[in-house]
This record gives structure tokens, C-alpha cells and sequence, in this order.
């Protein structure tokens, strides 16, 4: 077991690399979608289900911590 958290910046070049590597750890990720200017658009990835399920957003840091646990660092503003 790994103990330094695992990390990946989410945008649209790395959304589908990001997503395969969540899948190979056994956790459900899919696009997350907003309607922006009259069109349903992805914006990032959601890991997860239920109350622990979170969100990158692109520009954010999806980070895996060594006990399995997933949260998101935002994006600089």
C-alpha cells in the first residue's frame, strides 16, 4: 500500500486517461455535465457514489489518499 496520495489533473485532454485509472482502482467515475449556453456540457469528473462522491471540476486535482479515500483540490483562481 501506497502512503503519499495519488494524483491527477483533470481537463479535457486527461479526463479519459484520469477516468480509466479511477476504474482500475474499482470506483465508478463518469462525466459530470452542466447545461451551459443552451447545451448539456461536460465540466469535469465525477468519482464516486452517494454521500462520498465528489467532483473535479477541469483545472482541478483529483487526489486518491492511501486509505482509499478520494477529494478534489480546486483550481487557482
Amino acid at each position: 500500500m501506497t502512503t503519499t496520495d495519488t494524483t491527477w489533473l483533470v481537463t479535457p485532454d486527461t479526463i479519459n486517461a484520469v477516468d480509466d485509472a479511477v476504474d482500475a482502482y474499482g470506483v465508478y467515475a463518469k462525466g459530470y455535465f452542466e447545461f451551459i449556453d443552451g447545451r448539456t456540457t461536460v465540466v469535469g469528473l465525477r468519482v464516486g457514489t452517494g454521500e462520498d462522491r465528489v467532483v473535479a471540476r477541469f483545472g482541478d486535482i483529483l487526489v486518491r489518499h492511501p486509505d482509499g479515500r478520494w477529494s478534489v483540490r480546486p483550481a487557482a483562481a
